[in-house]
């Protein structure tokens, strides 16, 4: 509901709106009853009169007379709203009976039925009744222009209430996806690596979608259909109490139905939402990875795949709809039931003129208009039940706790930062003890140039996550100029060190836009100036359009050299103040990488520089290189002094370079031939 409250007065009108539609609802019938009993059987109805002025002039303020007084003759005649009422002398009671297709008009009461109680009475003349009917005809023009109003009032707040409504469920969406994209974006790393993609957008999608059906149709409208029902009763029992009573016969087997479908209905939704999510994530799985599915023929398993997901969640929708399928015709069965006993009862009432006939119309309207409601609500439970389902899945989202948040007294960083960066005992662990970097310690110095290196699972690219906070070290500590990097402010760390990864991200855009990232100080020669520094310009400027070539989903239209160049440009505009490399040049052909090395040598003057490399070729340069191995440090120092030493850098270098005895090549063939048979499996 806290989505809702900025727009409760909305949410007010609406609900104004609704009452005033319920009550223009509830009172159509009683237009009709009146039309019928008042004004159709008016004739039928009491009568009294009078001969003298004085008993006129006491009738005139009496409240049981109805309509314009009649005059025939001497007697002036006067309708009543009951009969069997004791009136003063000089007050006589009088009636219309009908027979043989002609009126009578006599002394005393009839009853109901139509039945003389004072003789044959008087035979109306055509002139005669004309002139009892004349405030019939007057009368029902005036029901007939009050309904066409109901109807009209009906309408147009009907109206008002869903543009007010579609208006705040749209609002509220934008809110709600606003605020979910934001949170998504401040969770740490490891989230993602738990939740797919699809299933994340399903959360922000769809999700969100069926949470709005709660707010803009399903509140508002309860509101209105609860308040038409208790309406609704309590005009019929104003009515007729024993009528009404029968009505209501049907609401304890309409309570057994709808408390035997509620669990039933909502653990099918859920499990409808659950499929779907399932289904996006397979989906957007598939479609990113279709590259690799083609590449090795495994379209049939994929598409097997698919067909299975798809099948669970069409049998799960299916479970739903047939669930409402028998839901929603069981409460139209009850309400026909109950118009059923209205009938019965009704009509023998009529019979012995127990009621009218327009009450017996009004209780079957009454009836009929109560139901709808009732099944409204049955769908609006339905909807519940979706938003509900939703709605638990999007706050378990929003109630994540990003690990990784500013502590309360965060740090300010001056800039631009030194670069003395030191782990003592670290320990780190993507999942629970299960440490992949133990008892790291490790100094450099500012303005160095340190690279990291080891075989895969070394943990060479985990210590370069923990550096800008991607992920928090569990035991020791990690310092950036000789301050915790916990105490910093976490987007100025993260503005202070900048990440060339192996793959990098290219986002839909062009180049301007994939090389700016929404940085409103950076102009488009800014970007040109940078380009031409790295020595880049010339590779854009070949694109078809430039710096505005579009560069297609993730980059797409790009080679991925191109996308690792754009990495580069990106990472040279935002000036870090610590510049990490991660396998940066593993894309890029030798004449490209060389061209690079110029421009990172501009790009990495002055700043502290971590590199992680698998060609040692490339880090020789490096002023200290740290070899990693199983998440601990085997040795340091730099090329030279590396190679002097029998250890494990020696080994790698001489197996990459194949300079090394014919055991280690076999030993290096032999991992090899493990690698593809593990790949295999």
């Amino acid at each position: 509901m806290a989505f809702a409250v900025p727009y409760w007065r909305s949410l007010a009108v609406s609900l104004l709106f609704a009452l005033l539609v319920a009550g223009a609802a509830v009172t159509q019938p009683l237009l009709v009853k009146s039309a019928i009993d008042d004004r159709i059987n008016g004739l039928m109805k009491p009568m009294v009169y009078v001969t003298d002025a004085a008993s006129s002039a006491r009738l005139a303020g009496d409240e049981r007379t109805q309509g314009k007084p009649i005059v025939l003759g001497e007697r002036t005649y006067y309708r009543v709203s009951q009969s069997g009422e004791t009136w003063p002398e000089g007050i006589y009671p009088a009636s219309i009976s009908q027979r043989d297709g002609a009126y009578y008009l006599q002394e005393g009461r009839s009853g109901e039925s139509g039945s003389a109680a004072g003789g044959e009475g008087y035979a109306l003349s055509k002139e005669e009744i004309a002139a009892f009917r004349q405030q019939d005809y007057s009368g029902l023009i005036i029901l007939a222009v009050l309904f066409v109003l109901n109807v009209a009032v009906t309408g147009i707040f009907t109206y008002g209430q869903s543009v007010i409504l579609s208006n705040t469920g749209q609002k509220i969406i934008f809110d709600m996806r606003n605020v979910m994209f934001s949170h998504l974006s401040k969770l740490q790393t490891s989230y993602f690596d738990r939740n797919p993609v699809g299933r994340l957008v399903t959360r922000v999608a769809h999700d969100v979608e069926a949470v709005n059906q709660l707010y803009s149709q399903v509140i508002v409208n309860l509101a209105k259909e609860v308040l038409m029902l208790v309406g609704i009763a309590s005009i019929m029992l104003v009515l007729n109490v024993k009528l009404a009573l029968v009505s209501f016969a049907v609401i304890p087997l309409l309570v057994l139905v709808t408390f035997y479908f509620k669990g039933i209905i909502r653990e099918a939704q859920r499990v409808s939402r659950l499929m779907l999510s399932r289904l996006n994530s397979f989906l957007a799985e598939s479609l990113s990875g279709m590259t690799i599915v083609q590449m090795f023929t495994r379209e049939k398993q994929q598409l097997d795949e698919f067909v299975k997901l798809n099948d669970e969640h069409y049998r799960a929708g299916m479970r739903g709809s047939v669930n409402n399928s028998i839901f929603n015709p069981m409460i139209g069965f009850v309400g026909n039931l109950a118009l059923a006993l209205v009938v019965w009862y009704g009509g023998h009432s009529v019979l012995a003129a127990g009621v009218t006939f327009g009450v017996v119309y009004a209780f079957t309207t009454y009836v009929r208009q109560f139901f709808q409601p009732l099944t409204a609500l049955a769908d609006r439970y339905t909807q519940i039940q979706t938003a509900l389902a939703s709605a638990e899945r999007i706050f378990e989202m929003l109630e994540e706790r990003p690990d990784i948040v500013d502590r309360e007294n965060a740090k300010e960083i001056e800039r631009p930062l030194k670069g003395a960066i030191r782990l003592e005992r670290a320990w780190f662990a993507y999942n629970k003890e299960e440490w992949v970097l133990k008892d790291i310690n490790i100094s450099i110095k500012p303005g160095e140039t340190v690279a990291f290196v080891g075989a895969t699972g070394a943990g060479k690219s985990s210590i370069i996550g923990l550096i800008n906070r991607f992920y928090d070290i569990q035991r020791g500590s990690l310092m950036i100029d000789g301050v915790e990097v916990k105490d910093y402010k976490l987007d100025q760390l993260r503005q202070s060190v900048g990440v060339i990864q192996q793959d990098p991200f290219v986002f839909t855009g062009n180049i301007y836009d994939n090389i700016r990232m929404n940085r409103a100080d950076l102009s488009d020669e800014d970007i040109r100036h940078a380009a031409r520094e790295l020595e880049m310009d010339e590779f854009i400027e070949r694109l078809p359009q430039g710096y505005e070539t579009p560069v297609g989903e993730r980059g797409v239209k790009l080679s991925s050299g191109q996308q690792q160049l754009l990495a580069f440009l990106r990472v040279y505009v935002s000036d870090p103040d610590i510049l990490i490399l991660d396998e940066a040049t593993s894309h890029i052909d030798t004449e490209t990488e060389e061209t690079l090395q110029r421009g990172l040598l501009r790009l990495s003057k002055g700043k502290t520089t971590l590199i992680v490399a698998h060609r040692l070729s490339t880090i020789r340069h490096a002023d200290n290189i740290i070899v990693l191995d199983k998440g601990r440090v085997q040795e340091m120092g730099d090329h030279d002094t590396l190679m002097r030493r029998d250890g494990h850098y020696r080994k790698l270098y001489e197996l990459q370079n194949d300079e090394g005895p014919k055991e280690q090549r076999g030993a290096a063939a032999r991992a090899g031939g493990a690698l593809a048979a593990t790949i295999a499996k």
